[in-house]
């Protein structure tokens, strides 16, 4: 099991085989009731298995009974535990989870949807300046990209705890692939925008777009797979 230190531990959880059930006796009766609000079975499964890889993976780090760990939430209902920053993200056949002894830290996975939803959000979720450098990108590489920009803003979004409570056109970002950046925020949960490192993440599936953003400049990141 790696330690945490001053390092980010990522995880990828694969969630194709994975069933609900597996996890029920980790999860509080709260949230498997949540987990069984979901329609489809597929949405079941990945809310479960997030959570109940986030208990096991926590309890784990601060060495205590999964079962026993309590979970605050703010006001827009991102959980806490004391003595640890953490968040989660899944879509399609996958989940990831972030954790942090030392900074808050978001974290994000998109699942790419084509060409007719990038068409549709490009306009809604991206500034001006965001827009215009996207579409003088090739037309080629646009549903690639804007899932990256997707990923690299929500990873923020989640970071500051925020959500979907600030639209993700008050985000303003670079995303050169090897080198994106945060570059405004208007948002009062961003004092600096000095102080965050985004980075978009490989997770070996290049149907999927992730993203970390870190309240720490320049953290050292280390990606693992849970089995």
């Amino acid at each position: 099991m790696p330690t945490i230190g001053e390092s980010i531990q990522v995880w990828v959880v694969p969630l194709v085989g994975q069933t609900a059930e597996r996890w029920r006796l980790l999860l509080s009766p709260a949230e498997w009731a949540k987990a069984m609000r979901f329609r489809f079975a597929a949405d079941q499964v990945r809310s479960a298995v997030t959570r109940g890889v986030l208990r096991t993976l926590l309890g784990r780090y601060l060495s205590v009974d999964p079962l026993a760990l309590e979970f605050s939430e703010n006001e827009f209902g991102k959980p806490a535990v004391p003595g640890i920053e953490f968040n989660a993200s899944h879509s399609g056949d996958y989940a990831l989870l972030a954790f942090s002894a030392c900074a808050r830290v978001g974290i994000d996975v998109e699942h790419r949807r084509g060409n007719r939803v990038v068409a549709d959000l490009a306009l809604r979720v991206l500034t001006p300046a965001e827009y215009q450098r996207f579409m003088a990108l090739a037309e080629v590489d646009h549903e690639r990209t804007f899932f990256d920009i997707w990923a690299l803003k929500e990873s923020v979004l989640k970071g500051i705890g925020s959500g979907l409570s600030v639209p993700p056109e008050d985000i303003e970002i670079s995303f050169y692939p090897s080198s994106p950046r945060l570059l405004s925020a208007n948002t009062p949960e961003v004092r600096d925008i000095s102080d965050w490192t985004i980075q978009s993440l490989d997770i070996g599936d290049p149907a999927y777009a992730a993203a970390l953003a870190v309240e720490h400049p320049a953290p050292h990141i280390e990606l693992n797979h849970f089995e």
